[in-house]
């Protein structure tokens, strides 16, 4: 179950459902997070069409459908700039993912395609692992699922907090312990 969000820019998950209406549905699944699109996937009576970002097919213990493309996440990005422009209009795009940042990252590459914000489904994440933004010296940082959380740019203590920026895919860190460097907070895994 999804944690409330303490700040009104965490993003929240509704449940998804398939519209019969729309003509093409296609899928999107980091590794590992297909299966919890199986359901919406074979409940399409439209056309439809699956990719799968970062498993191989040497590495598959999951029987995906027919027809399922796979691709490496370095191929991400131009592979689905390229997809999305060729999209046709009654589209719905369905998204499940361990990271949180990948869904973010492929529903800004939607976005950028003309994609309509009402288009893009996203499943809540399956981990509660985090990209981080640093405030003080702008590094990301993937998988981060603890706070405080050490910078590795500028070696800060960060307070990973609920407050979400789409524009990088992040939750934003600022230092818990400005005022005093030697108090250092207990760590608590993150929700």
């Amino acid at each position: 179950m999804q944690p409330v969000p303490t700040i009104k820019s965490r993003p929240v998950y509704p449940a998804i459902h398939v519209d019969p209406s729309v003509a093409y549905h296609l899928f999107i699944a980091g590794t590992g997070a297909f299966p919890s699109l199986s359901e919406l996937y074979n409940a399409c009576d439209g056309e439809r069409s699956c990719w799968v970002i970062g498993e191989s097919l040497q590495h598959i213990s999951y029987k995906y459908p027919k027809g399922c493309h796979f691709i490496d996440e370095s191929a991400m990005q131009e592979t689905f700039s390229k997809l999305f422009a060729t999209l046709p209009i009654s589209t719905n795009l369905y998204l499940a993912s361990k990271q949180e940042s990948m869904l973010w990252d492929i529903h800004r590459l939607a976005v950028n395609a003309g994609l309509g914000q009402e288009q893009i489904k996203k499943l809540e994440p399956l981990s509660n692992e985090r990209r981080l933004f640093c405030t003080h010296c702008y590094t990301l940082t993937d998988g981060v699922t603890y706070t405080p959380y050490e910078c590795p740019g500028c070696k800060r203590l960060l307070l990973v907090r609920d407050h979400f920026s789409k524009l990088h895919s992040a939750y934003v860190g600022v230092q818990i312990n400005a005022e005093d460097p030697s108090d250092i907070p207990e760590r608590e895994e993150l929700i």
